[in-house]
């Protein structure tokens, strides 16, 4: 079977309900004693549809897998790796998802109401007209995510990243946990940092004149900016940083470097420089280009 994901094709092959038994009940034994059965792994296979409720799938290996209509209902996905997994219109309502991996997966038309997990991985994700009410979803990582249209009433956002995502700041108002109003200083210059290519961490000067916008602590842009200093991932000083983004947009020591519009309207949009307000979040982000070698491997 074959999948159309954007300019990717996946292709999954179907497996009998005997061999997939067979496969959860070594994946059972394992996690209860490494030594002993084996470790599952569900990478390109094609499970959609299945009723897959309460089923324990923590710790699976699940690259590419095609979940797609599938009840996965208090299920265990714990830590599990669905890496550009298909998961279009499954139905997630409380399963477990601590540190689930969803990195560049379709969830459109999902439902994740009553989920809980924390630091799951939404990273790149694809969640347009999901449901996710009632979730515990503390510190997840929604960095560069499309969740347009997605329904987080009740949710708890506690500390979640919402870095360069795609969404509607209406959608989010009223969850716990995530404060919506002006995170950097709306008035006056400040000191604001960035992550660039090669893990390079660059300081800037946001200038009192400054057009500046951002929703959340990790979704703050401004329409210029000087560059301070630059650090290599060993904190050494360096004098050029490269843009995650852009590889023409760089960033120089001394220089002004200025966005080609801003619209402080628009808090989810991409225009604008983007920073954070402390150099621990900068160096948390994860690396875009280490994510982009991975789907090149792929």
């Amino acid at each position: 079977m074959q999948i159309s994901m954007g300019m990717t094709v996946l292709s999954q092959k179907k497996i009998e309900r005997a061999e997939f038994d067979h496969r959860m009940e070594e994946h059972a034994k394992w996690l209860k004693n490494h030594e002993k059965g084996k470790r599952a792994d569900f990478s390109d296979v094609d499970l959609s549809e299945m009723n897959l409720s309460g089923m324990d799938f923590s710790y699976a290996e699940m690259k590419g897998v095609n979940l797609g209509g599938a009840n996965l209902t208090r299920a265990n996905l714990s830590h599990a790796n669905l890496w550009g997994a298909y998961l279009h219109n499954i139905d997630l309502t409380e399963a477990m998802l601590d540190e689930t991996v969803f990195i560049n997966a379709n969830l459109t038309l999902s439902k994740l109401n009553g989920c809980k997990g924390e630091k799951t991985r939404f990273t790149f994700v694809c969640m347009w007209d999901c449901e996710i009410t009632n979730a515990s979803l503390k510190k997840a990582d929604f960095f560069e995510a499309q969740i347009c249209n997605c329904d987080f009433t009740g949710s708890d956002l506690e500390e979640a990243c919402f870095a360069c995502a795609d969404f509607d700041p209406e959608y989010l108002k009223g969850v716990k946990g995530l404060r919506m109003h002006m995170f950097c200083p709306e008035e006056g210059s400040f000191i604001a940092w960035k992550k660039c290519r090669d893990g390079k961490i660059v300081k800037l000067l946001i200038p009192e004149h400054a057009e500046r916008k951002g929703n959340t602590v990790y979704n703050c842009r401004a329409s210029e900016a000087v560059v301070l200093e630059i650090y290599d991932k060993d904190g050494i000083s360096v004098d050029e940083a490269v843009s995650r983004y852009n590889k023409e947009f760089k960033y120089a020591k001394g220089a002004k470097v200025i966005a080609e519009e801003l619209d402080p309207r628009r808090f989810s949009d991409v225009s604008g420089i983007y920073f954070v307000l402390s150099r621990a979040d900068a160096e948390a982000l994860p690396d875009r280009e280490e994510a982009e070698r991975d789907e090149e491997n792929e």
